[in-house]
């Protein structure tokens, strides 16, 4: 008699999945992407796999353990499907191996030191800008980008007065001259950005931040509520800004993503971003490839939560 929890807890469904797919797209610590054979996908990689169990995301939404892969893949019945596991020829891992495993340890900010001095910079600058030094800055954000000054506030735009290229030194930190798009989540400063007025790199970093693999404006993120990423933090603020609302709250949330973001999204920011119910995409070309790695990490947190 086939013991079917133990079989299952004994196989490494990516392994199987990879002998029967080939080699996934992306592959992650705890995960594997695949086109979706179920459905013969063309376009994307909606088949995600797990240690455990697999979920396709896309047209099928078919999902399960491997003994539901076997069932669906090889067209086999139940039995059939766990005599096929129970023959000793597919890929075996203890199960005990993946509970030893270490988490990936979640995004810090930077340290209190570092956040008082940033806060500071980040009021200074909000001073700045609001003064008659700030004029040209204001005018930029309000005439050029299409900021509302409630926008601009609820942001905490600033400005820093200095030649295109310039930096100063502000209490031991290294800040670009130019406006300042403070990167602050639930109060805390992981960094702040610079969006200079000329130069071929018009985007620098003010040093010792950590905003790599962050979401600006995950905050505004409401459980159940459409999404939108766009790619700088301007666009973010317009949309922000051109959402309807209902009932004093907003029905949609536009966080931006850095282009290391598109890359890799921390596990912190994206638990936050998978609580939407439907992703809108504003992304320039050569983005977007990149971050499907970030839509099978979301698509990891949307099976967890169905998994409990």
């Amino acid at each position: 008699m086939i013991d079917v929890e133990k079989l299952k807890a004994q196989t490494d469904l990516r392994q199987i999945v990879e002998r029967d797919l080939g080699r996934p797209r992306f592959r992650g610590r705890d995960y594997a992407a695949f086109k979706c054979p179920l459905h013969h996908e063309h376009k994307g990689y909606s088949l995600v796999v797990y240690a455990e169990r697999w979920q396709c995301f896309g047209k099928c939404h078919a999902g399960g353990d491997a003994i539901a892969w076997v069932q669906h893949y090889h067209q086999l019945t139940f039995q059939e499907a766990c005599e096929r596991l129970a023959m000793g020829d597919l890929p075996r891992t203890e199960a005990l191996s993946r509970k030893q495993r270490p988490p990936e340890p979640l995004a810090q900010p930077p340290d209190v030191e570092w956040q008082a001095k940033a806060r500071s910079i980040i009021d200074d600058a909000r001073d700045r800008l609001w003064s008659a030094e700030g004029q040209r800055a204001l005018g930029y954000l309000v005439w050029e980008r299409g900021l509302s000054e409630e926008i601009i506030r609820l942001a905490q735009l600033g400005y820093l007065p200095g030649a295109p290229t310039a930096w100063r030194e502000i209490d031991g930190l290294n800040v670009p001259c130019g406006i300042l798009i403070p990167w602050v989540v639930d109060d805390v400063v992981w960094g702040i950005k610079v969006r200079r007025a000329a130069g071929e790199q018009r985007y620098q970093q003010v040093s010792g931040g950590n905003i790599r693999g962050c979401l600006y404006l995950v905050e505004h993120i409401l459980p159940g509520t459409p999404l939108v990423i766009t790619e700088g933090e301007f666009d973010a603020l317009i949309a922000f800004r051109s959402v309807e609302t209902s009932c004093g709250q907003p029905r949609l949330a536009a966080p931006a993503m850095r282009a290391s973001t598109a890359a890799g999204m921390g596990r912190c920011w994206a638990s936050r971003a998978s609580s939407s119910v439907w992703m809108l995409m504003l992304l320039a070309q050569e983005r977007r490839h990149s971050f499907r790695r970030s839509l099978v990490l979301l698509a990891w947190y949307r099976c967890r939560r169905a998994r409990i």
